[in-house]
């Protein structure tokens, strides 16, 4: 039982905003409150408190003590325990109508894994007493849908157990591989730069020099495509940070842009001039892969548009890119920085995103996603350092 029978209640330490509504979300539809006769509902739904959380915004961590359970209005809730290298790892995603937390009201005990917001989402909290009065008032009605929620909540850890550990394998599999590669690799390619750097040396002519560079810079890409890689399946990220302007780090992604505007129009707009303490090299593959994917969402020949802009927002850089693609499905959107999730792609190894997040994340930074059939936009917000800001 790893997501559904988990305790929960008010966070400790975390501030989600909470009020009493005199108009409460329709509840009705919750699974928890199937069948349940008009009048009683209206009784408990009075004492219902809303909550209402920002995306990303944490309701509770494993290990805090609950006394309560949560109903879901509007969006959707991500379950998840700390693994490998200390990360958070998914168990489920709750959506609208369902509910969490109803063993902190059988049991006392602790939380067993956090939960997180999905996009802005809007609960219902109910405490103990008015359980305990729901239970008074309907209780072959409310313990039917309580058995019957479990039921199906066992069926779904069960598959999710085994694509959890499939997926572990996978992720094992690669990074012994990719160990291996690296291993085998290190050699011709220092045998390489080493060229690159005599042939620096040994010439004036301006076009050697360039393309000695390029080659440079290709190799460094693949060296850093496979500690990636390997980083990942170790859940952990190693950054050499450096302060980086982020008008010159833009001007470093118009191989990307170019590689877009035979099909879109482009439109890049800089309205910060400071800089940002980041690893370089990671970061330009984190957008490197967002701007591809924008590229492939995209059909040929319609009026396509691919808008990047940066601006600041308080002590942060917002990094924003938008297609007008086809869209993420929404059953996959709550999911899609998870490994191996992948949408349209028949050569895709659905590492991407969630090596963006990762990226992004040990950054101190967040990443974010919006989409319907008319496009997506991906928002990474950075730390501006104090050396960064602009007087």
């Amino acid at each position: 039982m790893a997501d559904t029978l988990i305790s929960s209640g008010p966070a400790l330490d975390l501030a989600p905003t909470i009020s009493l509504e005199a108009q409460a979300p329709p509840f009705i539809q919750n699974a928890l409150f199937a069948g349940l006769s008009p009048e009683i509902f209206e009784m408990i739904s009075k004492r219902i408190e809303i909550v209402t959380l920002a995306p990303d915004e944490i309701l509770f961590e494993e290990n805090q003590p609950g006394d309560c359970l949560y109903l879901i209005a509007d969006g959707s809730i991500k379950i998840s325990k700390r693994g490998r290298g200390g990360l958070q790892e998914t168990l489920t995603y709750l959506p609208a109508n369902d509910y969490f937390g109803e063993m902190a009201l059988i049991d006392s005990g602790n939380r067993s894994a956090q939960a997180t917001a999905v996009g802005t989402t809007t609960l219902g909290r109910i405490d103990r007493e008015t359980w305990d009065l729901l239970l008074r008032l309907a209780p072959q009605r409310i313990l039917t849908n309580f058995t019957h929620s479990v039921t199906q909540r066992l069926r779904h850890n069960n598959q999710h157990f085994i694509e959890h550990m499939m997926r572990s394998e996978r992720l094992s599999l690669i990074g012994t591989t990719i160990s291996s590669i690296v291993h085998d690799m290190n050699n011709p390619i220092g045998t390489i730069l080493c060229a690159c750097g005599i042939i620096q040396a040994n010439s004036s002519d301006a076009g050697t020099q360039q393309l000695a560079g390029h080659i440079r810079d290709a190799i460094e890409r693949m060296a850093a495509m496979t500690r990636e890689l390997v980083d990942y399946s170790r859940g952990q990220t190693q950054l050499k940070l450096e302060p980086v302007n982020v008008a010159n780090f833009v001007r470093q992604l118009e191989p990307n842009f170019s590689s877009c505007r035979a099909g879109c129009d482009v439109q890049v707009r800089v309205e910060f001039e400071g800089s940002v303490r980041i690893d370089r090299h990671r970061m330009l593959r984190v957008f490197g892969n967002l701007i591809k994917n924008a590229r492939e969402a995209m059909t040929a020949g319609e009026q396509n548009v691919l808008a990047f802009s940066v601006r600041e927002i308080g002590s942060e850089v917002q990094f924003e890119l938008s297609d007008t693609g086809h869209g993420i499905p929404s059953a996959l959107l709550p999911k899609i920085f998870e490994p191996f999730v992948t949408e349209g792609k028949s050569h895709g190894t659905g590492l991407g995103l969630a090596i963006a997040k990762t990226v992004v994340d040990a950054h101190g930074g967040t990443i974010t996603v919006d989409s319907s059939t008319a496009g997506t936009t991906f928002r990474i917000l950075l730390p501006i350092s104090p050396e960064g800001k602009v007087s």
